[in-house]
């Protein structure tokens, strides 16, 4: 049975591009499997070599395939992850099609709920991993190091709280934060994010008490919102610049 339909449609590649998504999404070419070799899809879709190249290559940027070289080589699908959307959210950012006050307001919204899920979910495999989490916090050494712990919370609750989107927004969310952070804050500045602001919100969680999870998420967000959107004004004006 052949996977593709023959092209009939204008543009080529595009359309090329459509149906090899299409056969992903439906499972009928699974994350880590090859695709067919470019000569096999020359066929199956009866087009050149170029538009199939053309077509592979719009699938490789778009995050669907990844192409190794070598006598074992081709072109695979890639997993599904949150990474995908996340650069999605974060070339909006950078492309200036998101506002950090866009980014704060939905915080706002998000994460207290994610919070109070987290606390009516959370299970004694979590709190251990939630409390280990939190310690990481008051031993990072750099400011990369820092991002990760730091962040790190916010991701496990995103987690913990059992929604796959909800999941994927936070890490959106927190990817944006991390672009503004690592490229515009300086060794000297003032410190945005210290250590034990997410004392009380992991407690609450660990505690199993919802509503005071959510209440100290989103007075934390409150506090760091400000600082955020300082910091964003620096990252646009260090933008223009460079």
């Amino acid at each position: 049975m052949e996977l593709f339909r023959e092209i009939k449609r204008l543009p080529v590649s595009k359309e090329i591009m459509l149906q090899i998504k299409e056969s992903i999404l439906k499972g009928k070419i699974k994350s880590g499997e090859k695709i067919p070799s470019e000569r096999g899809l020359m066929e199956q879709f009866n087009v050149s070599r170029n538009m199939v190249r053309e077509a592979i290559r719009g699938l490789e940027m778009t995050g669907y395939l990844e192409v190794h070289q070598g006598a074992k080589g081709g072109a695979f699908v890639r997993d599904f992850t949150p990474d995908r959307l996340s650069n999605g959210f974060l070339d909006f950012y950078i492309a200036n099609k998101l506002t950090i006050k866009d980014l704060n307001q939905f915080r706002l919204l998000l994460e207290p709920e994610v919070a109070r899920l987290a606390a009516e979910k959370i299970d004694s495999h979590y709190s251990l991993i939630l409390t280990e989490t939190l310690k990481k916090e008051y031993f990072a050494d750099n400011l990369e190091e820092r991002m990760i712990s730091l962040t790190a919370v916010h991701y496990l609750l995103g987690e913990i709280c059992g929604n796959a989107f909800y999941e994927i927004m936070v890490n959106s969310l927190i990817s944006i934060t991390q672009e503004i952070v690592l490229n515009t804050f300086d060794k000297d500045d003032t410190p945005i994010h210290g250590v034990g602001q997410h004392d009380q919100i992991v407690q609450a969680v660990l505690d199993k008490e919802p509503e005071k999870a959510a209440q100290a998420m989103k007075d934390h967000l409150k506090k760091f919102a400000k600082a955020l959107v300082d910091l964003d004004k620096k990252y646009r004006r260090k933008s223009i610049i460079e």
